[in-house]
This record gives C-alpha cells, structure tokens and sequence, in this order.
C-alpha cells in the first residue's frame, strides 16, 4: 500500500490528501464523494487505483438527466419478459464490480436512485425474486457541485469520505504536470490481498482517549451548529482504523482525528469550523498552522486585486512576514510535513506579492 500511495503521490500532483482518503474508503470498504470543477483528475485518480488491483472490477459512468437504469444495471432479458420475470442481465455492469465510479452522480434520476441507496448501504441487488450479493467495495461520486433538492439527501450522507479538489495552484507542480514524464513500473496489489488488508486494519484498536476524544469533538461541533448522524460517527471509526493502517500507525492516536475533517462536513462552509475543533483536539500546532495559512490566503488575495498594488503590496508584505516568522517557529518546534508544507505556499504567497505588486523579481 506504501509503495501505491507513494506511486499516484508521483503521477498526481497535489493530490496526496485525495489519494490517502480514497485508499482509506478502500480499505474500510467506504464510499467517497469527489466535489469539484471539470479537469481535476477526479475520475483518472479512481481509475488508475483500481487498475492497480489485479482482479478487481471496474465499473464507470457518466450520469445525467437522460441516463436510463438499463445503462447501470442491464437491460431487461427478453426470454425472462417472456416467462413474465422482470430480470436484467447485469453482465459487465455496476452490480458486479467492486469499484464503481459515477461521474455527475447527483444527476441520478428517482429510478436509479432507490436501487443505488440499496447497494450503497446493504451491498445488494435485487434482481426480480433474485437477491444479489453484490462484490462492490467502494463506490465513489463525482460531481461539479453540492446536490441540490431533498430526495438526494440519503445518496449524499451515503458518501462518509467527502472531498474537495480543486486545480492545482502550486506553479512548480502546475509546470511538472505539464513536462514530468508519468512514473513507470506501477506496483500492483490483489484482490485478495486488499481483503486481508481490509481485515488488518479493522482489527488495529482504538484507545478509549481517543472515544472520549471524539466525544468532545462531537459537543464542541454541536455547539458551532455543526451535527453529524450517529451511524456517520460511527463508520467513521473504520476509516479512522484505515488511515491509522495507511500511516503505519499500532493504534488510532489523537493526530489520526485530524482525517474527520473530510467525514464531518455537509457544506464547504463548515470544513474550517471542523478543521479548527479537530485541531484543538488532535493536533493544536497544525490547526494554528492552518489558521495562519487562511489569513495569509486572504491578505494575498486582497493584495493581488488591489487597485493601488504598491501600497497594498507593502503592508501586505509585512503581514505575510510576520505569518511566515510564527510559522517559522512551529516549524522548528514541530517536526509536521503539513506544517512545512504551509510555510512553503505562504512562501510562495510572499514572493508572488513582491513580484506582482511591487514589481521586483527574487
């Protein structure tokens, strides 16, 4: 799995919080929801995992408005028509992969909907008097934006991993996805070894500091308005056990707690709430961190569209300094990658303000 993980890390550029979260989904046997604009290698991440295992099905579809359940499920046999059973032929269709993934997702109409909620949540099939077991592992969505409408309320709580993906905004990764050559030799897992995988981490324990953890978390985001289902806190256990595996970890520690924050949040407003509360909990320095880097987001922003670009580059410099000195510090005093990844984009921040508004070049 660490070879995996380091493998798509190489071929997709920041896109490593993505690719630990849909090997978690995998791993605890857990749908995911990929929310973001067109061209952001939603589908080629799913893909490429899934070519990755030998002996895994594969299953994908473009949904929309027009799309019939014969498209996902099979048409209907016309020997069975003629005994008068109502069975589909499900050959090469979604009821017999074990990855399945539906790009535009929220545009499934009410006929394909009800079946989808079935097998997302009991793994079945109903085919005529047929009940189906069906092999799915993982089920991910995409889609260009957050559903719209009650009715798909349910489809969406199934997705416990929901995630945000956005085009990538680091120049040198921008300029290595458009000359780096793709990495060879992919390294492959089989199905069977995915399944004693799955099996291993769901045995890895979770300390009863950790459950009084979470208990917290849980009243601190009721306060802020922020209430998640029990059955969501709950699954969110065994992709909490996924990610301890994927990190190489004995147990579930505090830190760990910081991956609710891609299963807690219902609309992107409320993900810095959750990433804050999870922070003061399971990793206060890279909360701090975090909240450093949106203040700094927010000056960059300002100084960039200013209209008196000198003047709002100066003090915008001297704030982004000033971020980048605290940063700094917890750099040195907590040896984070996510830390030393913050400091580096504020980095960046703080050279693009100075060339930009005040016109020099470093």
């Amino acid at each position: 799995m660490q070879h995996i993980k380091n493998y798509l890390n190489q071929k997709f550029y920041e896109r490593s919080e993505e690719v630990d979260a849909i090997l978690a989904s995998l791993l605890a046997r857990q749908h995911c929801i990929l929310i973001g604009p067109p061209g952001t290698a939603k589908s080629q991440v799913v893909r490429e995992i899934c070519n990755l295992i030998d002996g895994a099905t594969y299953f994908q579809w473009l949904l929309t408005k027009f799309t019939t359940p014969e498209e996902l499920f099979g048409p209907y046999s016309l020997q069975e028509l003629e005994k008068g059973h109502y069975r589909r032929i499900i050959t090469g269709k979604l009821p017999e992969a074990h990855i399945v993934f539906l790009d535009e997702v929220f545009k499934a109409s009410s006929a394909i909907l009800n079946t989808l909620l079935t097998a997302m949540q009991e793994r079945i099939f109903f085919n005529d008097s047929q009940t189906i077991q069906m092999p799915l592992i993982s089920l991910f969505g995409a889609s260009n934006e957050l559903p719209q409408g009650e009715e798909l309320g349910a489809l969406y709580d199934r997705f416990l991993v929901r995630l945000q993906v956005n085009y990538i905004s680091d120049d040198f990764a921008f300029a290595s996805l458009l000359t780096a050559p793709s990495p060879n030799n992919p390294p492959k897992i089989t199905l069977q070894e995915l399944q004693d995988l799955q099996a291993k981490a769901g045995y890895l324990p979770i300390p009863d500091t950790i459950i009084e953890a979470i208990i917290k978390i849980r009243r601190a985001l009721h306060k802020e308005g922020i209430i998640a289902s029990d059955r969501r806190w709950k699954q969110s256990l065994d992709v909490l056990k996924a990610y301890t595996f994927l990190e190489q970890k004995p147990e579930v520690d505090e830190e760990t707690l910081m991956f609710l924050q891609h299963c807690l949040w219902s609309s992107p407003e409320q993900r810095k709430t959750i990433v804050k509360v999870l922070g003061s909990v399971a990793a206060p320095h890279e909360a701090k961190a975090v909240e450093l880097y949106d203040m700094a987001t927010e000056i960059y922003q300002e100084a960039i569209n200013s209209n008196e670009k000198e003047v709002s580059g100066i003090e915008a410099n001297k704030k982004i300094k000033n971020i980048l000195d605290q940063l700094s510090d917890l750099t040195n005093k907590h040896k984070s990658p996510k830390i030393q990844d913050i400091f580096q984009k504020v980095q960046a921040y703080q050279k693009e303000i100075i060339k930009v508004c005040l016109g020099v070049e470093i």
